[in-house]
């Protein structure tokens, strides 16, 4: 007996989970669909992007949206959290972007706009060193720093 009302017990919490997953699936906010619409947009053009290339775009941008609108608060709650999350995301992110493109010509500007914004921060990193700032005060300059 004990045995069937535990199963059972398992039973309905996988539903009640299932349930919970179906009846809510994320709508996404309007200004973070504007927001990717946008910077797909961009992208789009930069990168001669195809149609089924510009929809996949078109997701990673809105991934990036909310994901970056869930983080938002840990900028004044934990700023080293909120560090490390931005730098995670938008390695995420430009790996998305980097899958989508297929042809040699797009992967160069790829690589071109990569190398471009790492000689953007090595200059930025050199020239607060130089100013004996702290590590806390780089990181967070070079987040301003990016591409994509």
């Amino acid at each position: 007996m004990k045995h069937l009302t535990a199963l059972l017990l398992f039973v309905v919490s996988i539903a009640f989970q299932s349930a919970a997953q179906e009846a809510s699936p994320a709508t996404p906010n309007p200004a973070h669909e504007k927001a990717a619409r946008e910077a797909t947009d961009l992208l789009a053009a930069k990168y001669s992007l195809d149609a089924d290339q510009t929809k996949q775009m078109y997701t990673i941008q809105l991934r990036k949206q909310r994901n970056t609108a869930e983080i938002l608060p840990l900028q004044t709650e934990n700023p080293a959290l909120y560090r490390a999350k931005v730098q995670s995301l938008r390695k995420g992110t430009l790996a998305s972007i980097r899958g989508v493109l297929h042809t040699k010509e797009q992967v160069d500007i790829y690589q071109k706009t990569q190398i471009s914004v790492r000689s953007l921060q090595a200059d930025k990193r050199k020239d607060m060193m130089g100013q004996q700032r702290s590590k806390e005060e780089i990181e967070v300059a070079l987040l301003d720093i990016y591409s994509e």
